[in-house]
C-alpha cells in the first residue's frame, strides 16, 4: 500500500521539521529524550534524556552516525560527530556511550565558552562529572 503525500512534505531536509529535531521529543514534564531506529529492523536504541533539545539531538546525530555511517542525516550536518570506531559494528550500549559522550561534548565546548566551572554528566549507562579543568572523575 502506498501512503499518500503530505501536503509540503516535499522538504527533505532532515535537521529541523516545524521546529523539531529529528529523533527527539519532549516529555510532560519538560525533559527532552533522544532515541534512534535500528537499521533494517522495528526496533530502537534509548538514548536518554537530556535537559536541552539541542543535547538530545547531538546524541540522535551520534547515534545515527554510529549505525549509518557517513550517509546518516543529521540534525546538525555542520559539526557531524567524531566517534573512533564509528564503522566498526557497536553494541547498543557502545552507541548509547557514544551518543551521551557527543551530546556532553557539545554541551561543554559551550560551557567553557560562557566559563563555566564544569558539567554534570549523567549518562543512561554511567554518572561522571568533567571539569573544564581537566579534571574528570566517575
Amino acid at each position: 500500500m502506498v501512503r499518500p503525500r503530505r501536503e509540503g512534505g516535499g522538504d527533505s531536509d532532515a535537521r529541523v521539521r516545524n521546529g523539531r529535531y529529528k529523533g527527539v521529543r519532549m516529555r510532560k514534564w519538560g525533559k527532552w529524550v533522544a532515541e534512534v531506529r535500528q537499521p533494517n529492523s522495528r526496533g530502537k536504541i534509548w538514548l536518554g534524556s537530556y535537559k536541552t533539545a539541542e543535547e538530545a539531538a547531538r546524541a540522535y546525530d551520534a547515534a545515527a552516525f554510529c549505525l549509518r555511517g557517513t550517509s546518516a542525516e543529521l540534525n546538525f550536518p555542520d559539526n557531524p560527530p567524531e566517534i573512533p570506531g564509528a564503522r566498526d559494528l557497536l553494541t547498543p550500549t557502545q552507541i548509547q556511550d557514544a551518543a551521551f559522550k557527543h551530546s556532553r561534548r557539545a554541551a561543554a565546548e559551550d560551557a567553557e565558552g560562557a566559563g563555566e566551572l564544569g558539567v554534570l554528566m549523567m549518562g543512561p549507562n554511567s554518572g561522571c562529572f568533567a571539569g573544564t579543568n581537566g579534571v574528570e572523575g566517575c
